[in-house]
């Protein structure tokens, strides 16, 4: 990974919820298609400022982590949500205002609401606020691209699928996150050989 797609942990920092002081608002998990987590929000916010219901809702939370991916030689930096599907949101919660989010387009309910009715208003169960820390701390920590970089292990057996190698079986002998390379021990006429090859040009043996 290059210096300059390195995750800054500010800016992350910045992007996450941050402490507010409402007594009465709460954190709870809405459930929404998966994909549409972002348009989901777009439209509650539309809704929100149209029934100037803003005061309502301190803060609206999809956890997610840019993380950089290297696929045929190439990174690409990617947002990757933790939980396809969610959205959070710390709000004080209200009958006028459950109706308004059970009114938008391809949200599906509430997470811990036992009344699958989205008509009839029944107050779901709130997010322990461990639980949320413990979700900003992951990404704080870049939980996930660390998952990504981390897959591999030294003296793993793995096999080449792709090069002038493929169908080779090999150990790691080095790893390169920074350049999403592993430094592969193949067996060349018997004799250990090192072999170069990226990460995702190789898969692992069972």
């Amino acid at each position: 990974m290059n210096d300059t797609d390195r995750i800054d942990p500010e800016a992350q920092e910045e992007s996450l919820p941050q402490k507010v002081s409402n007594p009465n608002a709460k954190w709870y998990i809405l459930q929404a298609f998966a994909g549409y987590e972002t348009r989901v929000e777009k439209t509650i916010r539309e809704k929100l400022r149209i029934q100037d219901m803003e005061h309502l809702v301190e803060e609206i939370f999809i956890p997610a982590e840019d993380i950089v991916r290297t696929k045929a030689g190439k990174q690409r930096r990617i947002n990757q949500k933790y939980f396809p599907g969610y959205v959070l949101i710390r709000m004080e919660l209200t009958p006028d205002l459950w109706h308004l989010l059970m009114g938008v387009d391809r949200v599906s309910g509430f997470v811990g609401d036992t009344q699958k009715d989205k008509k009839v208003y029944k107050e779901p169960l709130p997010l322990d606020e461990e639980e949320l820390d413990a979700i900003r701390q992951q990404i704080n920590e870049g939980f996930q691209q660390a998952a990504e970089t981390e897959e591999f292990v030294s003296g793993q057996k793995i096999q080449i699928t792709d090069g002038p190698f493929s169908g080779f079986n090999g150990t790691i002998d080095e790893i390169n996150s920074e350049k999403s390379k592993l430094k592969v021990l193949v067996s060349i006429f018997g004799r250990p050989t090192p072999v170069e090859v990226e990460f995702d040009k190789v898969k692992h043996i069972t």
